[in-house]
């Protein structure tokens, strides 16, 4: 039970909570229309915030280490002040502001906030590492349709809504559904809803007395220094792995839809929909099974290969048109499985020591990935052949971090 109380339900709250930033589509097409600015624009936010998040998340790995309730409290202060100054941006029209909230201090408390439970996730559940670590993470997704569920199926000005903003005591400062600033109301009451379980569960979080030390390479707290990583293999190898197998899963996003509606595709809008939305379910499930997977293999790394193989395997097959709906749903279940399973791997080389700081500079890639991603899928099918150059450009980039994998393995403790 105190393991549930002090590790599981906070880690459940907190990632449940910033795992709204994956649900920015659902409104940028309502904040480029109240500031008159263009929806590409707008969505450049989003990409920040992805950046800021992999930047956060390296950066104050340091912060976690040396107290999880400071670093839980940063995180939510910059996640919450950040959808105010979104809200504000939206409000005085200002492009600047709500690149400056939602991309840099949401992307950034949503970083610090990604990696502060899982270290404490793996402490509290020693024998279970991948599946303690991925419990944090699968949250963080539901966090998106939970927000796009409260944000589409009862609306910010609905009943629901106007109730618990009466409740609060914020009706009247928010004044929902006015005019055509009723999407900055929206930011202003995520922040409202969002503080209570972030703040219960940065009084909860807490590590265990008793830290498990697993085998590894660890390295000493005093002596650590990043520079020590840039100098190390087997990390820029797992660097790699995730800034490819990012950038790939990110590649389809933007695509997703048209790759489907395109006439050697064929598929009817209710097909397209109900894909779309079982992609999320897969991401997922994904990180479950692998996570779950991966605590039962002799050699925890041999699940990058797995991954991967899949990856290019159901790539290969999308050259022929109609698998690309079977090949979104396996990617995004590949995707979603590489953030479940690298922390996991981390500890088992690196130890328990300094994880929270090698797994924040691992998902660094993340950041990257997600400027590199979409922009590489967009320029390649604009400007070399659409549909199939994006299918070989996936094949090719899976195949390499295959090769990658592969000498990851190799030079893994045994």
């Amino acid at each position: 039970m105190k393991r549930f109380i002090r590790a599981v339900l906070p880690a459940f709250m907190l990632a449940v909570s910033v795992g709204q930033i994956y649900a920015f589509t659902n409104f940028s097409t309502e904040i480029a229309n109240a500031i008159g600015s263009t929806q590409k624009e707008v969505q450049f936010a989003f990409s920040l915030g992805i950046f800021f998040l992999g930047m956060g998340a390296a950066f104050f790995g340091k912060i976690v280490e040396r107290n999880i309730r400071v670093s839980t409290i940063v995180g939510t202060s910059l996640f919450l002040s950040g959808l105010c100054v979104t809200a504000l941006g939206v409000t005085v029209k200002s492009l600047a502001l709500i690149y400056l909230g939602y991309g840099f201090l949401v992307g950034t408390g949503t970083g610090i906030i990604y990696i502060s439970p899982v270290k404490t996730m793996m402490l509290w559940f020693p024998e279970h590492k991948a599946i303690a670590a991925a419990l944090p993470i699968i949250s963080f997704g539901l966090g998106s349709t939970l927000s796009t569920i409260v944000y589409k199926g009862f609306g910010f000005g609905g009943p629901a809504s106007l109730f618990s903003l009466r409740f609060l005591g914020f009706y009247d400062y928010f004044k929902v559904g006015e005019g055509g600033l009723a999407i900055a109301h929206v930011f202003y009451a995520f922040a409202a809803y969002y503080a209570v379980p972030m703040a219960v569960a940065a009084f909860l979080l807490k590590k265990p007395k008793i830290q498990v030390q697993s085998f590894g390479h660890g390295i000493a707290s005093l002596e650590f220094k990043y520079v020590q990583l840039v100098k190390d293999t087997f990390f820029l190898r797992a660097w790699l792995f995730m800034f490819l197998n990012i950038s790939a899963g990110l590649c389809l996003i933007p695509l997703a839809k048209q790759m489907m509606v395109e006439p050697a595709v064929g598929y009817s809008d209710g097909l397209v929909t109900a894909i779309i939305a079982a992609c999320g379910l897969m991401n997922g499930g994904g990180r479950f099974l692998f996570a779950w997977w991966s605590d039962r293999l002799a050699r925890r790394i041999n699940i990058l290969l797995v991954i991967l193989a899949i990856s290019a395997g159901i790539m290969t097959l999308s050259f022929w048109p109609p698998v690309i709906g079977l090949a979104l749903l396996v990617i995004n279940a590949c995707y979603g499985a590489g953030f479940s399973v690298i922390p996991a791997i981390l500890a088992d080389h690196y130890g328990m020591t300094n994880i929270s700081k090698i797994h924040g500079a691992v998902l660094s890639a993340w950041g990257f990935a997600g400027l590199a991603g979409n922009q590489a899928s967009l320029f390649v099918s604009r400007h070399f052949g659409g549909y199939t150059a994006v299918v070989a450009m996936l094949v090719a980039a899976y195949l390499l971090n295959l090769v990658n994998a592969a000498s990851l393995r190799r030079s893994v403790i045994r």
